[in-house]
């Protein structure tokens, strides 16, 4: 969905806000003890949920104080939209992509949440066709205002969602969100 800006000045630039990001590997959830019944704890874990390991969550409590986000302190300010959201893996230039190596390609699915203020709210999402190696282009969510989510004095970005295989080592990438400012025609920019 296209906005106009006001015609009282030049548009505003956009805000970007990269978040870097890691997935544990979820080796921790299914360790392999002795229960008192002498079964162990992943064959019960398997047996309740098997799919357990191809769950992914990750998130991180960020400032509203943040530098890219100086421009939404300007009065004037009467909307935040998301413009793109996208997750983006560098491979170690030490270490070539080989069996084993983790990388966005692991992914199934996955949804970006924002939270602040006691509400959460989907912003953007993607599915296995939207999936590389190294990066991934996400599908925006409606267009909510996110301007006082971004503006709280602490947020929480979060991406969460599925494995296509279990992942035996972290995933370190970025989560890129750019955003379209928008000023109220009334107010000075």
């Amino acid at each position: 969905m296209n906005r106009l800006l006001p015609s009282s000045g030049p548009p505003l630039p956009a805000v970007v806000l990269g978040v870097d990001l890691t997935i544990a590997h979820h080796e921790g959830l299914r360790r392999s003890l002795r229960s008192a019944f002498g079964t162990n704890t992943r064959a019960i874990n398997m047996r309740i949920d098997p799919g357990m390991d191809l769950i992914f969550l990750c998130e991180a409590t960020l400032p509203g104080t943040l530098p890219c986000l100086t421009e939404l302190t300007r009065p004037g300010i009467s909307a935040v939209w998301l413009r793109e959201a996208r997750l983006e893996w560098s491979p170690d230039p030490n270490y070539p992509i080989g069996r084993g190596t983790p990388t966005l390609g692991a992914l199934d699915t996955g949804s970006c949440f924002l939270t602040a203020n006691n509400q959460k709210v989907p912003v953007a999402a993607f599915s296995s066709r939207q999936i590389h190696t190294t990066h991934i282009g996400m599908e925006l969510l409606g267009q909510p205002n996110l301007l006082e989510f971004l503006r709280a004095d602490w947020f929480t970005l979060e991406v969460s969602g599925t494995n296509r295989r279990r992942l035996t080592r972290p995933l370190a990438f970025t989560a890129i969100l750019s955003f379209e400012v928008e000023t109220s025609p009334d107010l000075p920019a």
